[in-house]
């Protein structure tokens, strides 16, 4: 039974109809990285957090349009015999890769799961999805993307990629961009993202597959090799929608989403709505320092939540339902790399 749960949980298939399997490790471990201002701050404002503002301090007018955004990013890999993740800066937990950056006002995060059945072959997973993404950072950094245009942002990165040294390789992808009070999004494969106002979902991305557990994917094969599922991405799902201050966006790869239902992240972020609906009217900075402290916490609980249940055999996961759904037996959590960018949109 146990080899069955991981024959489904890590057949993310870099070659049609064959999977692979990974040793699991117990441990656990998270390191979280909230963004507000600064050197890799996401805030159009030039303060930085820092002691509350006395309650004397003066407070503007409270404005209904977006004027920040602020994210803390949290994950774990999957594989823990080494210890705890010791690679967050370089925007990596096991195989997933992430980035958040930002060009002038224009705030764009992404996140990137790298297939692990490339193991079998002796390459690194995490090669191409943290090179994926450090191409899209580079772009953003630079200002040469279409802030309406996500998908082309990652089609730039992906024929970056595959310019020496070129990694061999697959990934799913999922970039947002907030650009003047709108949402652009770019899914490809089971990566994505949802939207939280006032408590309440009002948008969550599709999951794109072939077939169970074999999501689309950015592939750059062996030289001379065919065979590989390969995508381009062109094929993402991509959505625009108006976002306004108050939201919360939660982009994750499938480690979350296969291990925590709907109600489950609501839940969480449940404390962090409620507080948010009490600062509103406060300074920008007094409202920055409070989102801040509560975001480590928001992000480390989605994260933990995540990791614990996805070691849970008696959790009924979202990824235990599908597979019952598509005639597999997996019972509960599916171990797996987790990755999460948490936005607010101040």
């Amino acid at each position: 039974m146990v080899a069955g749960v991981r024959l489904l949980a890590y057949g993310r298939l870099a070659v049609r109809a064959v999977f692979s399997v990974s040793a699991l490790d117990l441990g656990s471990s998270i390191g979280p990285e909230a963004i507000s201002s600064g050197r890799r701050g996401l805030s159009s404002s030039a303060s930085k957090p820092g002691k509350p503002p006395t309650e004397g301090s003066p407070s503007p007018a409270h404005s209904p349009h977006v004027e920040n955004v602020i994210a803390s990013c949290a994950g774990f890999p999957k594989d823990m015999l080494n210890g705890p993740s010791t690679v967050q800066d370089k925007g990596v937990f096991g195989d997933d890769a992430w980035f958040i950056s930002r060009f002038k006002n224009t705030f764009v995060v992404g996140v990137a799961d790298g297939v692990g059945g490339w193991r079998k072959y002796g390459i690194d997973p995490s090669a191409f999805s943290r090179r994926l993404m450090k191409e899209c950072e580079k772009r953003v950094q630079g200002g040469e993307f279409d802030p309406k245009r996500p998908d082309s942002l990652l089609d730039f990165a992906f024929r970056a990629s595959a310019e020496a040294p070129r990694p061999v390789g697959s990934s799913t992808a999922c970039v947002l961009v907030v650009h003047q009070e709108k949402l652009y999004s770019a899914n490809l494969g089971d990566s994505g993202f949802m939207v939280v106002r006032n408590g309440k979902i009002i948008s969550k991305s599709r999951e794109q597959v072939h077939y169970f557990n074999a999501p689309f994917q950015l592939t750059l094969p062996p030289e001379g090799y065919q065979g590989f599922i390969g995508d381009r991405a062109d094929m993402a799902d991509k959505e625009e929608m108006d976002v306004k201050k108050g939201d919360l966006i939660l982009l994750a790869t499938d480690g979350v989403w296969d291990n925590l239902s709907e109600q489950q992240v609501l839940d969480q972020l449940k404390a962090l709505d409620e507080r948010k609906s009490n600062v509103q009217e406060v300074s920008c900075r007094r409202f920055k320092y409070i989102a801040i402290k509560l975001f480590f916490k928001v992000c480390n609980a989605l994260a933990l939540t995540a990791r614990r249940l996805a070691f849970d055999s008696k959790h009924n996961s979202p990824f235990a339902m599908k597979a019952r759904e598509h005639g597999f037996l997996a019972p509960g959590g599916k171990p797996d790399d987790i990755t999460l960018v948490l936005l607010l949109i101040a």
